[in-house]
């Protein structure tokens, strides 16, 4: 159950990263950083959904994790997985890359999905 409150907590930093420093955090993840002012307007305006996103479903896992209930945390993650998923295909369809740094966390989740369904016991 640690490990749910460790993932809850890596969302609710990258929601805050990108909300407080969204060209970092887009250059970290390998997107270009455009000149343009309308791109760079739009740039930051999704990276204010993508952080408040984060921040959101972070906060509900940590208040999951909270209420010790493993299936309901389960059954979270098990819809969580399609945050990262989704985010690798994002990120493969407008930079041609990068997929790997949001496809890492779904066998993570999946494992931990199964132990706190008891099936790894």
């Amino acid at each position: 159950m640690r490990a749910a409150l460790g993932l809850a907590t890596m969302l609710l930093g990258f929601g805050l990263n990108g909300l407080t420093r969204p060209d970092a955090h887009l250059k970290a993840l390998g997107f270009p950083s455009h000149a343009d002012l309308a791109a760079h307007k739009l740039n930051r305006a999704l990276m204010r959904i993508w952080g408040v996103r984060n921040l959101t479903v972070g906060s509900l896992l940590a208040f999951i994790w909270n209420s010790g209930d493993e299936k309901l945390m389960g059954t979270s993650l098990c819809v969580v997985v399609a945050l990262p998923v989704v985010d690798g295909f994002v990120s493969r369809l407008l930079i041609g890359g990068g997929e790997l740094q949001h496809w890492v966390f779904p066998p993570v989740i999946g494992l931990l999905a199964a132990r706190l369904f008891g099936w790894l016991d």
